[in-house]
């Protein structure tokens, strides 16, 4: 098996926050040592808010979760090294 040897996701616009309705779209960019074998790459996006506050050592937390959802983007098949 490969050792990884790069893994970075860049969005197209650098956006931190989106809102409902908006598309994400952007890269992932992955480069081993060598050839890697794997059964499928899956990208698991998360949506969520949360707040929190403390006043007088008394603190409370909130968090909802909007959305989960996972996308396959390859299917058993070799990631290849570049030169």
């Amino acid at each position: 098996m490969g050792k990884l040897q790069e893994f970075d996701i860049t969005f197209t616009n650098n956006k931190v926050v989106y809102g409902p309705g908006e598309s994400i779209s952007g890269t992932v960019k992955i480069r081993t040592a060598n050839s890697l074998q794997y059964k499928a790459i899956k990208v698991n996006c998360q949506g969520s808010c949360g707040i929190s506050n403390k006043m007088k050592d008394a603190s409370w937390a909130l968090e909802e979760q909007y959305f989960n959802s996972t996308l396959s983007v390859a299917d058993k098949e070799n990631l290849l090294q570049q030169a």
